[in-house]
């Protein structure tokens, strides 16, 4: 049986969600996301329209989904600039190198604000 899910819930501009699965190993859900080729790559610094070098996966750790521990591999674009440095595209919903999503930051930062962040570390299997 298949499920739609509407990319309201989702909110993950720039990608297309091609499998979500349910990791029984590691009791998570996984999200499987590819480079929606429809958008353009931006650079992060200049805020312009690059080409595209290669491109990278990275893996993310995002808020609980059905009440599993969430993780979404992304796919991002190398970007090179007409200086021909290479970065790694802007994304709206991960900050540069972090291995966790903006939304999964603001829920940790919610539940500190009610919990001891030790219980909040147990709470999201988190250090």
């Amino acid at each position: 049986m298949s499920t739609n899910i509407p990319m309201n819930i989702l909110s993950l501009k720039g990608q297309r969600v091609n499998k979500i699965e349910h990791d029984k190993t590691n009791q998570r859900v996984v999200i499987h996301c590819h480079r929606d080729r429809r958008f353009k790559a931006i650079d992060r610094q200049t805020k312009k329209v690059g080409t595209v070098n290669q491109y990278v996966r990275r893996q993310v750790r995002d808020i609980p989904f059905m009440g599993l521990p969430c993780v979404l591999n992304i796919e991002l674009a190398q970007v090179r600039s007409n200086n021909q440095q290479r970065r790694i595209e802007a994304c709206d919903f991960v900050d540069k190198g972090c291995r966790y999503s903006k939304r999964f930051c603001r829920l940790v930062s919610g539940l500190c604000r009610h919990m001891s962040i030790q219980a909040v570390a147990r709470h999201l299997d988190i250090r």
